[in-house]
């Protein structure tokens, strides 16, 4: 389905007009010959999307000719679609903050927890940006040379997209799943092979079989055309609300932008991800119906023997994570310090030397 014809006939085509700078990006080598025209500084980002019509590109692009905007033609940036590798020659990395796992475990809470421990797109935000979020990220990023920013979000609740129905626990024993995060380390402890996938190439995985099942937002599952694979919808995923986007500026290009710039960037950053959240918020229900009535996705909640198991393994697997050094152990206090105190409960206890269920 076009993106423009779905925001029409689903009364979203509002939102079109957040998207509407998308269109005017620059592309790579654009980029080049209009700097050397105009003295524009270049910068490279990368993003892991498929650069469709509608999709988290659609998000970069809007943030991409916001900044340049903003910026009065000062920087032109440079977008291309490939797999995430932080080490990638990139100025700029638009994705996730699970993109960075590799450098430490806890970044996994700058883009979404497993099981019931997350935190809702707002109030993940709130604590980002007044809860200490954003100082515990500054360092934990700054420490393998990177300046993070809050760009977007998945949307909340983003189900586990297969081809046959899940009615509980046995049917994910021993299966394939790709989950974004330390949901990655849930379908392990729940038995099944986890298996990493890039984002738009998560519909041919289950279309062909190399993957059983995939947890993604709805607006990227339209994207990349994973309801076309997939016939069934369910549950929140592993991740149960959802994952945020950041971009990611390498350090030592944040360092060399004038002070005024990285206020710009940062309050472009922060307008694109309330447009995000707008976006998905608009679009969810609208898009479970056509999504049901254009390509017949089944959606279904957790059997109660799956809940209750993410939960159980999701609390496990954060613990250690909380207990690989002091730096994680401070950002797990300060976030479930938040998150308790929202819900009006005491945060866990964690147990020295705690290990994952594997």
């Amino acid at each position: 389905m076009d993106r423009r014809e779905f925001l029409i006939t689903s009364g979203g085509a509002a939102v079109a007009a957040t998207s509407a700078v998308a269109a005017h990006a620059t592309e790579p080598g654009e980029a080049s010959q209009t700097a050397r025209e105009t003295g524009a500084r270049v910068l490279r980002l990368s993003m892991p999307w498929a650069d469709t019509p509608q999709g988290p590109a659609d998000s970069v692009r809007r943030l991409v000719r916001r900044f340049e905007i903003m910026t009065e033609g000062r920087y032109r940036i440079e977008i291309s679609s490939q797999a995430q590798d932080v080490a990638a020659d990139a100025d700029l990395v638009h994705g996730t903050a699970h993109d960075f796992a590799g450098l430490h475990p806890a970044f996994a809470y700058f883009a979404g927890l497993p099981g019931s421990s997350g935190l809702g797109a707002q109030d993940f935000a709130h604590w980002i940006a007044v809860g200490g979020g954003q100082m515990l990220w500054d360092d934990l990023a700054g420490q393998h040379g990177w300046k993070p920013l809050l760009v977007g979000h998945s949307g909340e609740a983003p189900p586990l997209w297969s081809r046959q129905a899940i009615g509980g626990l046995g049917d994910l024993a021993g299966q394939r799943i790709s989950a974004p995060g330390l949901g990655a380390d849930v379908a392990r402890a729940l038995g099944a092979e986890a298996i990493p996938v890039a984002p738009d190439d998560i519909a041919a995985a289950i279309q062909d079989g190399r993957i059983f099942a995939a947890e993604t937002g709805l607006l990227t599952a339209l994207a990349g055309g994973v309801a076309r694979s997939a016939h069934f919808a369910t549950g929140t995923g592993l991740n149960g609300r959802g994952t945020a986007l950041s971009l990611t500026v390498r350090l030592s290009v944040w360092e060399s932008l004038p002070e005024h710039d990285r206020a710009i960037l940062t309050a472009a950053a922060m307008e694109e991800y309330q447009a995000s959240l707008a976006e998905g918020r608009a679009h969810e229900h609208v898009a479970c119906r056509a999504l049901a009535a254009t390509f017949g996705i089944t959606f279904a909640p957790w059997p109660s023997d799956v809940a209750e198991a993410i939960d159980r393994v999701a609390e496990a697997t954060i613990a250690h994570v909380a207990g690989q050094d002091a730096l994680a152990a401070r950002i797990d206090q300060s976030y479930m310090a938040f998150r308790s105190a929202l819900q009006g409960a005491t945060p866990p206890k964690r147990v020295p030397g705690s290990v994952a269920l594997s």
